[in-house]
């Protein structure tokens, strides 16, 4: 995606907009964004590419849309750390996607390595999936990064149930993901934040403790919930 300053240069059968060479009127954010996308037929080629504006792109495109559990999770201070020690920095990342990878695969899940530069992105059927996720990547995190011999930091997390728009490519775009990515600056040293949809089939089965956001933030949401790993 990149902002959209000219016209809308689709020419699906729905597009409003290109006909009359007008500056598309619904994005990702606002007005700001268009898509580009090439046909499925047309190859690699530069004509084959076309830009699109969002409301093109749904018109035109079934885009699936299904409900999931997301975890994002990450080295707690990764940028005081990069700024530290940039070597060893970059090498506890490469072992936190490694570690899960490993434990995605364990709890059917999937790793979303594209969507993200900081975070690590995780995909699951249940929260429950997710957490037993979170709790192994935790674990083989701590035994790769020691038997590298490296310092060990904390890592923390943070798990949505909700629903994502999942495009060709395996990207996954929406709230829930925006939502999840923000909410891990809620999660302390070696914690996940569970919000009420991932936290309500695990109540009585986990200890789970309630947490009020920093007063500088807002969540859309209502009631959000602590686990330690």
């Amino acid at each position: 995606m990149e902002q959209a300053g000219r016209r809308c240069e689709c020419t699906g059968k729905n597009c409003r907009h290109h006909l009359k060479g007008m500056r598309c009127k619904r994005g990702l954010r606002g007005d700001q964004w268009k898509v580009y996308w090439r046909s499925e037929t047309g190859g690699l080629t530069r004509e084959n590419i076309e830009a699109w504006c969002l409301e093109c792109f749904d018109n035109n495109f079934d885009v699936p849309r299904e409900t999931v559990a997301l975890l994002v999770t990450d080295i707690v201070s990764y940028a005081q750390l990069l700024e530290e020690d940039r070597r060893r920095a970059i090498t506890l990342k490469s072992v936190l996607r490694d570690a899960a990878d490993k434990a995605a695969q364990e709890f059917r899940g999937r790793t979303v390595f594209d969507r993200f530069d900081d975070d690590v992105l995780m995909e699951f059927p249940s929260s429950a999936d997710a957490v037993d996720a979170m709790r192994g990547l935790h674990i083989g995190f701590r035994e790769i990064a020691q038997r590298l011999e490296l310092e060990i930091p904390e890592i923390c997390g943070a798990i949505h149930y909700g629903e994502v728009t999942r495009w060709r490519n395996g990207l996954l775009v929406g709230a829930t993901v925006e939502l999840t990515t923000s909410m891990r600056s809620l999660a302390g040293l070696n914690q996940v934040v569970l919000t009420e949809p991932a936290a309500a089939p695990l109540k009585g089965r986990l200890v789970l403790e309630p947490i009020s956001p920093k007063p500088d933030t807002e969540f859309p949401i209502e009631g959000i919930w602590s686990l330690r790993l």
